[in-house]
């Protein structure tokens, strides 16, 4: 009998240091390093990202853009038909409704927008390498150019956009023969979007109106 004791003792004795020697060794092992997920393929990736975004839906086209859905169609149909003509700029508080042209006539670039500005329907745009400026001749289409006040609407029919403009820019200006400056010597086509200009008295001295961009709507 006391030999059965002693077994049970010794065995006893012997689980309870192999499960303590376990449990140790559970607590000093480092933790098993997780295996490195290989990342998903870029397409997939994407469609992914696709499931969890909301469909994008076109904007809707602003009251006063839609005005001009039909006049817009004819524009189209003009660039087509008209070799260097890009669109057409309509101020309608004023009446001014004038195609615009970036290419023409001419042995120089000078003598191209010049060339532009004397054609009937035509007004020069281009852009100086700081903004982009329309010219005509103030007995032409500009000629109540100095009439469009702060705040007044204009749009440019392009065919396939519309694209809505704000005065936010009335000033004289001054014409040095390479650019149209304000009386600080700042070029006008960096204060504005769009800068329409036209002489006054003389080619040198010139009425300045500028348009910031409100919007665009594309026409599909």
């Amino acid at each position: 009998m006391r030999k059965l004791l002693l077994c049970f003792a010794f065995l006893f004795v012997l689980f309870s240091g192999a499960f303590c020697a376990g449990k140790l060794y559970e607590q000093l092992s480092p933790a098993p390093v997780a295996e490195a997920s290989t990342p998903a393929p870029a397409s997939e990736a994407a469609e992914m990202a696709a499931l969890t975004l909301p469909p994008l839906r076109d904007k809707p086209m602003s009251p006063e853009a839609a005005v001009f859905l039909g006049r817009n169609r004819q524009v189209e149909q003009e660039i087509s038909g008209k070799p260097g003509m890009v669109g057409r700029l309509v101020i309608p508080s004023v009446g001014i409704n004038v195609a615009l042209y970036t290419n023409g006539e001419g042995a120089t670039e000078e003598e191209m927008l010049q060339n532009l500005c004397d054609r009937e329907d035509a007004a020069a745009f281009f852009c100086d390498g700081m903004g982009y400026l329309i010219a005509d001749h103030n007995n032409q289409s500009f000629q109540v150019l100095d009439s469009v006040s702060l705040g007044e609407k204009a749009f440019i029919l392009r065919g396939h956009s519309i694209l809505s403009l704000e005065c936010d820019l009335k000033m004289d200006g001054h014409n040095y023969g390479k650019g149209i400056v304000d009386a600080e010597g700042n070029y006008v086509s960096s204060l504005s979007d769009y800068v329409c200009y036209t002489c006054q008295d003389s080619w040198n001295n010139v009425s300045v109106v500028g348009f910031r961009v409100l919007d665009e709507d594309y026409v599909i």
